[in-house]
């Protein structure tokens, strides 16, 4: 019987493991470079927040595991991590790449603002999936269908939970909700209140309040889901009072920007000079914001 003739192991298959860990290194350097510039609007959204983890210290902490599963055989000259680590790496990064598919649709279909850091991340995340299936000597395509269904299967349950969160995060929680705004927000609203999320201002506020609701109402119901809301009042939803009393809030709405409080309802214009902000200013809601 003749003999099944052994493949010759390339210089491909031979660094796989080293390219894959050098791509991570770089999505890593990425996600950390996000992280000391402060969160973009969307990744201060809560479509891509999950479990109250940053998207960029998401990114950071897949990057990290993707990493040490691509090195660690190599490091530990542990032959019997071979399988299991290949495993694992053809696992996180399709979940990595389901993920950066959700981004995409929330950054292009929902938010409209787009990200290059998010943009790179996903091409990174791609790029790992791509090296994992080619970098490997697999017996079988097959041997990876049941474990590719089952993380894509979970990956698209977390991003749909996620999706629905955001868009009505008022079933998801306990507490009274604050009125509903109905006024339409223009392109200068949204600007402004994504200025205001990446310094880190916050409005803080209670659902009863209805200077609170005339602020909102300024801003309009698709800028409002920008902005960081702390509800101050323990009958509502998401309740923060301590953070409250450590803003030394005593009266609603309250501002807190660039480590100065204003209280009471503000123009659009005046938070816009509070904040520094130099974007367009053709705020649409000027007038609709008196209780």
């Amino acid at each position: 019987m003749a003999r099944k003739r052994k493949q010759s192991t390339t210089w491909f298959h031979r660094n796989s493991r080293y390219l894959i860990a050098g791509v991570s290194a770089a999505g890593l350097l990425l996600a950390i470079g996000c992280m000391a510039k402060g969160s973009s609007a969307i990744a201060g959204s809560a479509y891509v927040q999950l479990g109250g983890l940053s998207l960029p210290l998401l990114g950071a902490i897949s990057y990290v595991l993707m990493g040490a599963l691509a090195i660690g055989p190599v490091v530990t000259n542990n032959k019997s991590l071979d399988a299991p680590t290949w495993l694992g790496l053809f696992i996180g990064s399709t979940a990595m790449t389901i993920f950066s598919g959700y981004l995409l649709y929330v950054m292009f279909g929902v938010l409209q603002e787009p990200c290059v850091s998010c943009l790179l991340s996903a091409f990174i995340s791609v790029g790992l999936w791509g090296l994992t299936l080619m970098g490997n000597r697999w017996e079988s395509m097959g041997q990876l269908l049941l474990p590719g269904i089952s993380v894509a299967l979970v990956a698209l349950i977390a991003t749909t939970g996620l999706y629905a969160y955001a868009q009505n995060p008022d079933s998801f929680t306990a507490g009274n909700p604050p009125p509903i705004v109905n006024t339409e927000s223009g392109a200068s609203e949204i600007a402004l209140a994504q200025h205001l999320t990446v310094i880190g201002a916050k409005k803080y506020g209670a659902w009863w309040c209805p200077h609170c609701h005339a602020q909102q109402t300024l801003f309009g119901k698709q800028a409002f889901e920008y902005l960081t809301y702390v509800e101050c009042d323990e009958e509502g939803i998401n309740p923060q009072p301590n953070a409250c009393r450590s803003a030394g809030v005593q009266s609603y709405p309250t501002w807190e920007i660039n480590g100065q409080t204003y209280a009471g309802v503000q123009s659009l214009q005046s938070l816009a000079v509070a904040s520094g902000y130099t974007g367009p200013q053709e705020f649409i809601n000027q007038n609709a914001g008196h209780p």
